[in-house]
C-alpha cells in the first residue's frame, strides 16, 4: 500500500516566497499548497487537511501570528501543526510561538534550514 504524501500549506503574501517554498518542498516529495492571503485559510485547511501549515508573520490586514492564534483556538484545528515561517526577529518569533502555543518557527532565507526543519516537524 502506497503511503500518502505529506501535505504542506504555505501562507504568504509574497509570491516569491510562495514559489521558493513550493519548489524546495515539492522536490523533497511533499505536496505543497500555497495561498497568498490570510483570508480563506480555514476553508483551505478543512478541504486539504494539511500535515503542516507554514505561516508568514508579516502579512497586511491580518498578521500571521494573529491568524495562527485564531486557527489554534478553533477545535477543528486541534491536530494541525502551525509553524511560523518568517524573516522577522527570532525573539519575536519565539515569543509568538510560546504565546499562541504553536509548534515552532522557521526563519526565511536558509533553504537547508527549511528542508531540515520541515522534516523535523513532519516526523
Amino acid at each position: 500500500m502506497e503511503e500518502r504524501r505529506k501535505i504542506i500549506m504555505v501562507i504568504d503574501d509574497e509570491h516569491d516566497h510562495l514559489f521558493i517554498g513550493q519548489e524546495m518542498l515539492s522536490t523533497e516529495g511533499y505536496e505543497v499548497l500555497t495561498h497568498r492571503s490570510p483570508f480563506g485559510v480555514q476553508e483551505l485547511i478543512d478541504a486539504a487537511t494539511p500535515d503542516l501549515v507554514l505561516m508568514d508573520v508579516n502579512m497586511p490586514t491580518l498578521p500571521g501570528d494573529d491568524l495562527a492564534a485564531f486557527l489554534k483556538a478553533d477545535e477543528r484545528n486541534r491536530n494541525v501543526q502551525i509553524v511560523l515561517y518568517s524573516s522577522a526577529d527570532e525573539a519575536l518569533l519565539r515569543s509568538a510561538v510560546t504565546r499562541h502555543r504553536l509548534q515552532g518557527y522557521i526563519c526565511k532565507g536558509v533553504s537547508a534550514d527549511l528542508k531540515m526543519k520541515v522534516g523535523h516537524f513532519l516526523k
